[in-house]
């Protein structure tokens, strides 16, 4: 793991006990519906496997596993303070086949074409600090991906109309990090995330990447939230 790596993996780590509660507060309760359309996407087989990258907290995979209690699913994260939260929410779970892996997603241990979908919400940017390890994170999805398996990314975007952007990225870069420190105590993580939320693609730029590591964009499917504040993007192998 690359000393930025470590860097960001120490930044979550001290953010997982409030990062819940966060997501809440800062998308004024809209994560939860956005996640859920993320779902809603998903037709799996009785044996399809699904695996959730820079799951965090889990928010996104334990929907996936409340929906779909008898597939196998899979939770990645190369945090263990968030690991560790996610772990004790999945307790109110009574069924469930859900397994969380500590791992780095751009050197997966899964078998070649072993998943049918992989989900990521809101952790995209995360993997884009720089362009050499964006681009090994989208070869290892590749990688385990089943051919004609699906890739599901949750993440902000750029709005298209200036106004809304202009609004958006003062909300980001100034409101985000003042009350993610007022209620976390930490200021580290909350700039970075104004930070990379404004310096984001746009869903253009996302498309020419995607494309770039194989994936088809000719069957893309896309909808956007809060004027393209958020985007819901769809790729397949």
């Amino acid at each position: 793991m690359s000393g930025t790596s470590l860097w960001m993996q120490r930044m979550f780590n001290s953010a997982s006990s409030s990062y819940v509660i966060l997501n809440r507060i800062l998308t004024f309760g809209q994560d939860d519906r956005w996640r859920q359309a993320a779902v809603d996407i998903i037709r799996p087989g009785e044996k399809d496997k699904i695996l959730d990258i820079c799951t965090g907290t889990a928010d996104l995979a334990l929907k996936i596993t409340r929906r779909f209690p008898a597939l196998e699913i899979y939770a990645l994260d190369y945090s263990p303070d968030m690991l560790a939260v996610a772990r004790r929410r999945l307790e109110s779970l009574t069924q469930h086949n859900l397994i969380f892996k500590e791992g780095d997603c751009t050197h997966m241990e899964y078998e070649d074409d072993y998943f049918d979908y992989v989900t990521i919400s809101f952790g995209f940017r995360n993997l884009s600090f720089s362009k050499e390890n964006l681009i090994k994170a989208l070869k290892e999805i590749y990688r385990v991906l089943k051919r004609g398996g699906k890739f599901i990314i949750l993440e902000t975007s750029q709005p298209a109309n200036i106004l809304i952007r202009r609004l958006f990225h003062l909300y980001a870069g100034g409101v985000v990090p003042r009350i993610g420190r007022l209620v976390s105590g930490k200021r580290e993580p909350y700039t970075y995330l104004g930070t990379s939320i404004v310096r984001f693609f746009d869903r253009f730029e996302l498309a020419r990447i995607l494309e770039s590591c194989g994936f088809k964009i000719k069957k893309v499917l896309s909808k956007s939230f809060i004027f393209g504040v958020i985007l819901l993007y769809v790729v397949e192998k």
